[in-house]
């Protein structure tokens, strides 16, 4: 049920998405000043009683740049080897409302969304295709600041859908949506943690007397933002593992420390490794193999990783930069060598 998990967040996405006077940040449920995102899918495993990051999936990468007032400027859907397949970037009024969304393909304009702004609200969004030929219409409705239902037209001005929002803390709690002639199609309701974020979620399709219930857990950062979403099926098992990579725009000017180096951290869009132990020392290889041992140290004034093997002719050093949870080597004359991130 993996593809059915992903249309589903992406309709909610849909529906809910640069439509209210709150930024993305708070949409989103992301907290701090945060400048990019990646969120990169993996297959789940158990093993040994531990959840585990598998193989990298094949949909479910995706980017974005946020700006300084927490606004989307740009999203990317990203392939498995991180090629991005389509971009979007989106346009603000003086008053930080969104008024419109460009959606390319390999340079290309392949959809634009313009929305209407009444009151710092977001009252109607057109859909055109690439040919600048209007193909829907969302029309929106209110409770105080966030969309409590809207209606879907298609381009005919004939209705095709109806949904409703319930909100708690100003995030979706249940949304129910209906056809054309008003029967209810899906209602999916959401069941929170502390964080704010989903734990729960269960789609119930009346049509069929089908439902669905998946759960969801996390690991965080200390600003409670996760940085792995853990997601397993209706029968408990482990599905996916979504891992975020997340840069927050004061993340430069922190000197990092030891502990910033410490963990597994692997080769990007590769299966080469190297662990750094809190022993000061280091093992390196490839899937399963040890290739190489020996210890590691920082400048952190100068912003240099020494790797000193236990062959002296492996013994190398590296400048270092950090985006997020990846690390970036570059040789002392400053050629980007290696781009690791920690999972």
């Amino acid at each position: 049920m993996k593809i059915q998990i992903t249309l589903i967040l992406i309709l909610v996405a849909l529906l809910t998405s640069c439509n209210s006077k709150k930024n993305d940040l708070e949409e989103s449920n992301l907290k701090g000043k945060i400048w990019k995102v990646k969120e990169t899918r993996f297959d789940g495993e158990e093993k040994f009683g531990k959840y585990q990051i598998g193989d990298k999936s094949y949909y479910g990468h995706q980017f974005y740049v946020f700006n300084e007032d927490g606004n989307l400027i740009e999203s990317q859907q990203l392939d498995r080897k991180g090629k991005i397949e389509k971009a979007s970037k989106y346009s603000y009024d003086e008053d930080g409302n969104c008024i419109e969304i460009t959606t390319y393909d390999d340079d290309k304009v392949v959809q634009k969304q313009v929305n209407k702004i009444e009151k710092d609200k977001n009252v109607e969004t057109q859909v055109f295709d690439e040919e600048g030929v209007l193909t829907d219409k969302y029309k929106y409705n209110y409770s105080g600041s966030d969309i409590s239902d809207g209606k879907i037209y298609n381009s005919n001005g004939s209705l095709t859908i109806t949904f409703t929002n319930e909100l708690s803390g100003g995030l979706l709690s249940k949304q129910i949506v209906k056809d054309s002639l008003g029967k209810i199609t899906s209602i999916r309701t959401y069941e929170r943690n502390n964080q704010g974020d989903i734990s729960t979620q269960k789609i119930e399709y009346p049509k069929d007397t089908t439902e669905y219930t998946y759960t969801f857990q996390y690991d965080y950062d200390e600003k409670e933002n996760w940085l792995k979403q853990y997601q397993f099926d209706e029968d408990g098992k482990i599905d996916d593992i979504l891992v975020r990579n997340i840069i927050y725009y004061d993340e430069s000017k922190e000197p990092k420390k030891d502990k910033d180096f410490i963990g597994m951290w692997f080769v990007v869009e590769d299966n080469d490794w190297i662990e750094l132990r809190i022993d000061k020392k280091y093992d390196s290889g490839y899937k399963d193999r040890i290739k190489e041992t020996g210890s590691w140290e920082i400048d952190s004034k100068q912003q240099i990783l020494t790797f000193r093997a236990d062959d002296p002719d492996d013994s190398r050093k590296y400048k270092y930069e950090f985006e997020g949870y990846q690390m970036i080597l570059f040789t002392i004359q400053g050629e980007e060598k290696l781009r690791l991130e920690k999972r």
